[in-house]
Order: C-alpha cells, then structure tokens, then sequence
C-alpha cells in the first residue's frame, strides 16, 4: 500500500504556511509609523522590502519625517584615555605620549526616558579632540563643524558633507543659517579691524569660496556695536539672536534677519549677572541668574516678538549643590541646558541630573565610560532631506587647485544600515531572493531595532514589524 504520509505532511506544512501568512500592511500605515522613526532605524528599514524602500525614497516622506522628529540638545564628552586630572592620565601622556580616544556628540532625548543618540563619532588624540573639535551651529538637521582650523558642513542622518573655505584672517564664526530667498545655508564671520582699516560682518556660502561683506548694525536709540558678538547665537522666527552685552546705551541683544541680512538690536528683558539665550519651546527664552550665592534661576520667555515683550515663565530655586559657574554663558559649551521639561545640569561626577521647575531632583542620567562632558549651546532636529551642494561637492574643493580635499573624520564610528537599491540589482539580491545568511542578518538588524524601540514605548513598530516577520518566516 503506498504511503500517503510524505503528501500529508506537504499539504500539512503549505496549509501551517498559508496560515501564517500576516494580513496586507497598508502602505500609509507602513508610511505614517516609519516617519516617527530616528533616521538610523529608517536606513535598516530600507533593507525590509521594495516597497519600504520606495516609501522611504520618496523627497517629501524626508521633509515630513524632519518636520516630526524631537528638537533635542547636544551632548558631547570623551570615551578611552585615563581620567583628566589622575595620575594615570599623566603616566600615560609621559610615557606614551598623547593617547587616542573617542570623540562622542549623542543627542539626549529627554523626552524619551534620558536617551543617548549617535550623533557624531570619531578617533583622534585626546588634545586634538577637546581643543580642535567645536560645534559652531545647527540649522534644519545640518551642523557646522570644525576640526583643526577647518570647517565643514554635515549632515549627520544622510553622511553627507562638504568644506567651507577659509575664513578670512583675524575673523570669528558668528552664526549659521539658512537663506529662504535663495534655499542656501550660509555661515557668517565678524572681521576685526586688523589686517584692514575697519570691522565688519561678512557671509561665506559652502558651495562658493568668496565670502561677502555685510557691514555693520545701523545704530538705535544710542545702541553702538562694536566687536564679536557674544556667544553663540539662537535662530529663531527668522532671526540670529546673540546674548546681551552692554553697549555705551545700555544691554542690547544683536539680531540678524536671516532673509534681508541686515542687523538690528533688540532690548532684554532684564539684566543680571549671567544671562543667556535659548529656545524654548519654540520660542525666544532667555536664562540668567545672580552671584554665587544665589540659587535662582530666571526663564523669561518673548511671548510678543514685535513689540519685544518678555515675560517671567518659570523662577527655579535650585539645590545649593549647584554652583552658579555651571551657567556660564559665553562659552563654545555648557554645562546646562533648559527645556519646558526643566533645567538639567551637568555633574563632576560626569552626569545628567534633571530637576523640574520647583528645584525637585527628577532623574539622574550616567553618562557610561564618559568624560569631559559638556553641552553644545545648539539644539538638533534629524534630517533625511538631501541638498544639491552636498551631491554637486567637488573631491577636490580646497583652497588651491592642487589642495586634495580631507575627509573630515566626523562619520567614523558611526554605523549605519545603508543599502541602497541599485546595488541590491547589481548583485542580483532581492530581499525575497537573498541567501539565507544575508537576509537573516538584514531581518535580524531591524527586529533588534524594533525591539527597543517597542521597549521605549513605541508600540506600533513592534506591532507593525512583528507582523512583517510573519511574512519573512514562511520564506
């Protein structure tokens, strides 16, 4: 008799299989659930299928992707090396020489539970990384960077760059912007009075090498500015807005219309010890604070930017634990930063601590292996929007013809998932075609992502993943 076993087992398996299969996911949900996702996790989901690769692809998912991702502060520190000021740190500086460390910029996420974020890795030596590495600005998802006298713009979500010429001598960066008239992203210098006769503002574009003089601020009500501009600037409705100083009338901040470039002055709200300019949901805010010996902190708000009225938000009476040094301002970092959230500070133990607006010590945030921690005074707001002097870049855009340009080192550490369709055709692998071994890896990376992105609290990615694993499994 001849066995139906084998056929049974068959119609068995294709009936267990057809039955695994997870319902049709529709595009727009797939569309409105990977928006929401960090551009990191949005690269591995490229790998997923076609479709996700063409949802993905698509110019104007990366400008409602930029539009719904957090707006986050910087945090940057050191990883490797010995500990700054220990003996081990100076043993190893004689013997050795200077030691290569870990260069780190993370995005902190206070929203989302305390996160760190990748945002910016490399590796160099200890010396050159805390004196020649700065963040000079952020604007719609690039940053304004600058290792060893050069700078250079980035996008750190795509890996794309390009060099901006050499300031011109005796300049000081003063902010960077995005120009609506043209779409360009431009970076502005102050030029003091030497080699030259006089001192102005001038703007660099990074696709140009030319830069262009603005002139100074037209005066008001007495307002005369003279010098750099103090700190660094917050760009908010359209304007650059740098700190208050005294001028031979009074405090002024110095503003700058991004769309005409011209300068003007505006007036703060109150003048203490220490003040600073911030933003604060998504408005002009403005930080200070007395002496030493008081703990008070002050966060007015420009609720009427036309008529320049400010108004007291928030008073916090912080723990005396908290020195008032930590809120210095006028430094290329900060120990500090404030958010409707409250005020979170920076530790010598090398920590975030969070207190709300009554002082109230929230949550205490360990930076794991880091050193040197400080705060960059610009916030961040991932891009996946590609631009035209980034794709346009000449390898060799130097200064001198004969100049090869250097890849700067920003992107090193960082990992990213980034497959792209045409080489997926190039090597005859489709996601539904892949050996097993590769497809398993692809799969694996983006159920890991998920994973903790459902363990964050993001339900409906792992929702919408645990379905689609459904879908790879019977493959």
């Amino acid at each position: 008799m001849e066995s139906t076993a084998g056929p049974r087992k068959r119609q068995q398996a294709t009936s267990s299989a057809s039955g695994s299969v997870a319902p049709h996911l529709p595009e727009e949900l797939v569309r409105n659930i990977l928006l929401y996702l960090p551009s990191r996790s949005v690269h591995r989901c490229r790998a997923v299928c076609k479709v996700w690769l063409q949802i993905v692809s698509d110019p104007e998912f990366a400008v409602d992707h930029h539009r719904l991702q957090p707006t986050v502060p910087l945090i940057c520190f050191l990883r490797g090396g010995a500990p700054a000021g220990t003996k081990a740190e100076t043993e190893t500086e004689t013997t050795t020489g200077p030691v290569d460390v870990d260069c780190c910029v993370d995005a902190f996420d206070l929203g989302a539970g305390g996160s760190f974020r990748p945002v910016v890795r490399f590796t160099d030596k200890e010396e050159r990384c805390r004196g020649g590495f700065h963040i000079h600005g952020s604007c719609d998802g690039l940053l304004l960077l600058s290792f060893e006298d050069r700078f250079y713009v980035c996008n750190p979500a795509t890996h794309q760059w390009t060099r901006l010429s050499t300031p011109l001598r005796a300049s000081w960066f003063a902010g960077f912007y995005r120009h609506d008239p043209t779409g360009e992203y431009r970076a502005m210098f102050y030029r003091g009075r030497w080699p030259s006769e006089h001192e102005d503002y001038y703007i660099m574009v990074p696709d140009s090498r030319r830069g262009r003089g603005i002139g100074l601020p037209a005066e008001r009500d007495g307002y005369k500015f003279r010098g750099q501009p103090y700190g660094p600037p917050v760009l908010r409705r359209g304007h650059l807005h740098w700190m208050p100083r005294q001028t031979e009338a009074g405090y002024g901040i110095l503003a700058f219309n991004t769309t005409t470039e011209a300068l003007t002055v505006m007036c703060p709200p109150v003048v203490r010890e220490h003040m600073s300019l911030a933003e604060v949901g998504g408005e002009l805010a403005m930080v200070s604070c007395g002496n030493n010996n008081d703990t008070m902190v002050e966060l007015w708000l420009l609720k009427d930017y036309e008529k320049e009225i400010w108004v007291c938000k928030h008073r916090i009476r912080l723990p005396a634990a908290v020195k008032m040094s930590t809120f210095t301002f006028d430094e290329s970092w900060r120990m500090f930063f404030m958010s409707e959230e409250g005020v979170v500070v920076v530790t010598p133990e090398q920590k975030l601590v969070h207190y709300d607006m009554n002082g109230t010590l929230l949550e205490t945030f360990p930076c794991d292996n880091g050193r040197h921690l400080k705060i960059a005074p610009y916030t961040f707001k991932e891009s996946l929007v590609r631009h035209e002097f980034f794709e346009a870049q000449d390898c060799n855009a130097g200064d001198h013809e004969d100049e090869p340009e250097l890849q700067p080192p920003f992107f090193q550490g960082l990992l990213l998932l980034l497959i792209s369709w045409t080489l997926w055709k190039e090597r005859n692998a489709r996601v539904f075609g892949h050996p097993v071994s590769v497809a398993s890896a692809v799969v694996d990376a983006i159920f890991r992502e998920g994973a903790d992105w459902a363990e964050a609290g993001f339900a409906p990615l792992g929702v919408l993943l645990a379905l689609r694993s459904q879908q790879l499994a019977i493959l």
